[in-house]
């Protein structure tokens, strides 16, 4: 992997400038980028590690110059001045292209905003992951940044061993050293993730206590998931057996349907005729039915039909003279029951007390009157007679049921629709006696040889098979819904109790497993340390005497503490003070030891490599960056650590060199501009 392109927009004192490199092949993997203090090296190894890291690079790797500074604090001192005080779209980008392989690599870009006060607004930062693909951009997720780092960078933890300060390595050469001994080797193996991950799974398992109410043993949820797979057994089970009936009743409906067809064939398909006596009482009942169709139209025919033949006026007519003749017959009837009632009141009349004080002064011809007065004044109670009342009566000959019945007469009426549908049900029962003539005829045939009573009997058999296993088959049915309403319940209370287990059990299963996972962590990095200090120790140790012109010390053996003993190669101790040269170079080996362990092979970055190194370490540490052609090295060089002769020895290797240049742009702003293929000392 090498780092194709880095470009910064308004990011300090470079208001937009492209850095580009070329791929390390033929032995060229070194770029210089010289610049004075002040000029914008340090920047450019700033703005790497925002780029890919955000704000890991703040609290994981200090060494990269952003010490103690916040992240907000540091992005708001970053904004380029120009773009603070004219430009009214304040944001600063930065731009890391990484190539895989040829034609193959990804491109991050970050984008930070600032309000009009130039303060940074931190929900708008912007970041966009596109993968390159022969010249091609396509966004990828920027979700897997990460991952993307992981697998074909560095990871945050493990960057500071490869794009790293030559200051910072100054100030580490001057401590004690065994505390970031220790810290690197934990950067190399993830420890500081995992004591991080410890630590929060520790809270965790702290923290995730139940309630009371939620309290659920898995003996009680185990009991609750094995009633419920009872029930589902004896679903499945009756199930079964209701689809066994279902079967059985559809194929003894199928007998049952051939038998009736069978006697169909015979005449005999009507269930209630089954011999030759069934067909004599369907034959009696049809000829009685036959017998009140014919009398119906008799009386039609007869009675009514020759009443209905009669003119409409002299219908009307008798009609009338036969209601008058019945008014007259009633008044007289009625006159003719009060008769008797005149003669009592007369006799009462005349023996009242009044009547006998009166009769000493009355002769026989005034009580004769008195008689005739009352007479008339009774026959008065009758007249007049009633206005509608018939003068005479013509139909005396007519008695008074012949009366009502003619009256009932003038009420019924006929017509041909009557009269035909009469005589159609005649012709339908004539046909049907025709049929069961005929059937009498077959059944008569076949009923001495036993043929009708054996599908009889066979039917009634099948029948009565097809009875009993419909009652099972509804019986199952109601089974298999009430079974299945159960189930659904007892599911439900079940999930519902398993979601109060899954609360209810941090402390036996998530608490559990975090745990575990604490305790795998405890136990697993001591052994990875004893597996891995050993060959951390042989890499520094190799490194040391690369770059060490000293050639007294032959090993290295590093503790898991951090720290470490010097060995000669006869094997014993030595103590010594190094001078602060050698301390330096003592902390290189450390990071290039450590970068080797780590396998990944990404370029190094080195901000002021050789301040501080004499002639001899500088040539080894320049040896070692040129020693491997296909890792890229970017120096960003002061004016005095490169003089001419290490440049002429450096040039077969250098694939690209930059002179960063810084002017004035007016009140107090200063702009760095980088110039491609120059350094110092051009003319």
């Amino acid at each position: 992997m090498w780092i194709e392109k880095i470009e910064l927009i308004n990011f300090k004192a470079y208001q937009k400038q492209i850095f580009t490199f070329p791929k390390p092949e033929q032995d060229r993997n070194l770029v210089l980028i010289g610049g004075k203090n002040g000029f914008g090296k340090t920047t450019l190894l700033e703005a790497l590690y925002l780029c890919l890291y955000d704000k890991d690079a703040i609290s994981h790797l200090g060494r990269a110059g952003l010490k103690e500074d916040s992240y907000k604090k540091f992005l708001q001192s970053a904004l380029h001045g120009k773009t603070l005080i004219a430009s009214s779209d304040k944001k600063m980008s930065v731009s890391v292209r990484f190539m895989e392989k040829e034609n193959y690599g990804f491109e991050i870009t970050r984008t930070w905003f600032f309000d009009s006060k130039g303060d940074f607004l931190d929900s708008d930062t912007e970041l966009r992951l596109d993968e390159i693909n022969n010249g091609i951009k396509k966004i990828y997720d920027k979700d897997e940044l990460a991952d993307i780092l992981e697998i074909y960078a560095v990871p945050a933890t493990l960057a500071p061993f490869f794009f790293f300060d030559g200051e910072e390595v100054k100030k580490l050469a001057d401590k004690n050293r065994e505390g970031w001994i220790k810290e690197g080797m934990e950067s190399l193996m993830g420890v500081i993730l995992l004591k991080n991950l410890t630590t929060r799974l520790g809270q965790y398992r702290n923290t995730r206590k139940p309630r009371k109410e939620n309290l659920i043993t898995k003996t009680e949820l185990d009991a609750k998931l094995n009633s419920l797979t009872n029930s589902k057994e004896q679903l499945e089970k009756v199930q079964n057996e209701y689809s066994f009936y279902k079967e059985e009743i559809d194929k003894k409906t199928a007998i049952r349907n051939d038998l009736h067809n069978q006697l169909q064939n015979l005449g005999v398909g009507n269930k209630n005729i089954k011999n030759v006596a069934d067909i004599l009482t369907a034959i009696a009942k049809e000829k009685s039915s036959l017998a009140m169709i014919e009398k119906q139209l008799e009386k039609l025919l007869v009675e009514l039909f020759p009443f209905y033949l009669v003119a409409s006026n002299l219908k009307e007519s008798l009609k009338k003279q036969l209601t008058r003749e019945k008014t007259r017959l009633d008044w007289e009837s009625l006159k003719s029951e009060l008769e008797p009632r005149k003669q009592s009141f007369s006799e009462k009349f005349f023996e009242t007390n009044s009547f006998k004080d009166l009769k000493n002064y009355l002769n026989d011809n005034a009580i004769k009157k008195l008689h005739d007065c009352i007479d008339n004044a009774w026959e008065m109670l009758y007249f007049p007679e009633p206005p509608d009342c018939a003068d005479k009566i013509l139909h005396s000959y007519l008695e008074q049921k012949q009366r009502q019945k003619l009256e009932l007469s003038f009420s019924n009426k006929i017509n041909a629709a009557q009269i035909t549908e009469l005589v159609n049900q005649k012709s339908h029962i004539l046909q049907k006696l025709k049929n069961l003539e005929s059937t009498k005829i077959k059944i008569e045939s076949i009923d001495n040889d036993g043929v009708l009573n054996r599908l009889h009997a066979e039917l009634k058999n099948i029948q009565a098979e097809l009875d009993d296993k419909t009652k099972k088959f509804y019986d199952l049915d109601r089974k298999r819904i009430g079974l299945a309403s159960e189930i659904h319940h007892a599911q439900a209370a079940y999930e519902k109790q398993y979601e109060k287990y899954k609360i209810s059990e941090p402390a036996k299963s998530n608490a559990d497993k975090a745990e575990r996972v604490i305790n795998l962590i405890q136990e697993l990095f001591p052994r990875l340390f004893s597996l891995k200090i050993n060959e951390v120790s042989q890499a520094v140790g190799k490194y040391y005497r690369q770059f060490s012109h000293k050639k007294q010390i032959a090993n290295i053996d590093i503790q898991e503490d951090g720290s470490y003993r010097l060995f000669s190669e006869d094997n014993k101790e030595i103590k010594f003070d190094r001078s602060a040269g050698e301390n330096e170079i003592f902390v290189t080996a450390l990071f290039a030891g450590l970068a080797e362990v780590s396998k990944y092979n990404i370029p190094l970055v080195v901000d002021t490599p050789l301040a501080r190194l004499d002639k001899d370490h500088r040539k080894n540490l320049l040896a070692y960056w040129c020693s491997d052609s296909n890792r890229q090295v970017i120096l960003l060089s002061q004016d005095t650590e490169i003089d001419e002769q290490v440049m002429e020895s450096l040039k077969p290797h250098l694939s690209k060199t930059y002179l960063l240049k810084s002017v004035s742009i007016g009140e107090g702003i200063y702009e760095t501009t980088g110039i491609e293929n120059a350094y110092f000392g051009d003319k």
